[in-house]
């Protein structure tokens, strides 16, 4: 159960994606829990690609996840996240979603001064159980839950807006022009063409249209590691976490971030988009445009993937692992899902939408 609740940033590539996670061990954030909320606890770290982030467990039982934001982020980028969450708890309390802790003096936030001297923000928010779907698995079954839950995710973030919800960060996918520098850069050669040729398509008949498409604030990265499932095998989503990529976007390309971690499904890439999409297009309608453009900003979000990964990994080599972990899944995903026919995929798209 790895509990990660915003570990993003809403700058661009240069500054807040190359900027080390704070610096701080299991002890020190067991004594902050201890001076701020009241609570006598055990802390014990979990891998972070930013931020720093810890399981609490409590004396007396209880668990929650301790956030330490990447003394990059602007203050008001983690404001941002809090303020969304509380947004969602009284637009639909039931959501599987963390719930902000008041601290003892009634903060949600509070800074906190690292040992190198910079400051981070530290939040407590509730634990959720289950296990990643990265772990566990999909089956059609759960990818129609999770269709259906990022729908009612996005419907209970309808109307919320936050100044710092229009920053550009370079994980939406509006932006995905602005990856060729790191794309120019891949040594894989086959690779970088391919990326390539798809950004060009990207430039001339993708990102022009988007300036139309209707737009809100979006969750921006429903990957399977952000998604945790009952172990019941009842294939309930029992979790939906970090919210450090939230953006004001095209509300589709929260659908296409979604899709891309189907592509590389072992049942085939096609069956499982299409499953996600029928499943989300049955709480919220999508528009014929959003749909015809629908593949190429599944592949954007792949390309997106695949290029920052492979960017911040050779910065940081010591958390390789992780900062790569959904990095070979994209590149099966562009094998199974780009290479197919693109008007094979939309017209399966527009029927799996009964639109066709």
């Amino acid at each position: 159960m790895n509990q990660d609740t915003g570990d993003s940033s809403h700058q661009t590539a240069g500054d807040t994606l190359d900027s080390p996670p704070p610096l701080i061990d299991e002890a020190i954030a067991a004594g902050l829990v201890q001076r701020h909320y009241g609570l006598t606890s055990v802390a014990k770290a979990f891998a972070c690609e930013r931020d720093a982030t810890f399981q609490i467990q409590t004396t007396n039982g209880q668990r929650f996840t301790l956030k330490l934001s990447n003394p990059a982020e602007a203050p008001l980028n983690t404001n941002f996240q809090t303020e969304a969450m509380l947004w969602m708890e009284r637009m639909n309390p039931d959501l599987p979603v963390p719930k902000m802790m008041r601290a003892s003096d009634g903060r949600y936030e509070i800074p906190v001064r690292m040992a190198d001297g910079r400051t981070s923000i530290l939040r407590l928010l509730t634990w959720l159980e289950g296990i990643p779907v990265a772990v566990a698995g999909t089956s059609e079954q759960l990818r129609a839950n999770i269709g259906r839950l990022l729908a009612e995710l996005g419907l209970s973030l309808k109307g919320f807006d936050h100044p710092a919800s229009s920053l550009d960060i370079q994980w939406d996918i509006k932006n995905a022009s602005r990856l060729r520098p790191m794309i120019d850069a891949l040594s894989d050669k086959a690779l970088r063409a391919q990326l390539l040729a798809e950004l060009d398509h990207f430039d001339a008949e993708v990102q022009p249209a988007l300036a139309g498409f209707r737009q809100q604030i979006i969750h921006n990265d429903l990957n399977l590691h952000n998604l945790l499932v009952g172990a019941n095998g009842s294939g309930r989503v029992s979790g939906v976490l970090d919210f450090g990529d939230m953006v004001k976007t095209p509300l589709v390309i929260d659908l296409a971030v979604a899709a891309a971690y189907m592509t590389h499904q072992p049942e085939g890439a096609l069956r499982c988009v299409t499953d996600i999409v029928a499943a989300y297009h049955a709480v919220t309608p999508l528009l014929p445009n959003e749909i015809v453009l629908l593949r190429d900003l599944i592949v954007a979000r792949l390309m997106t993937t695949i290029a920052i990964t492979e960017w911040r990994s050779a910065r940081y080599p010591q958390n390789a692992a992780y900062i790569l972990r959904n990095n070979t899944p994209a590149r099966l995903g562009l094998e199974r899902f780009a290479t197919l026919p693109r008007e094979d995929v939309t017209t399966a798209l527009l029927r799996a939408c009964k639109m066709e």
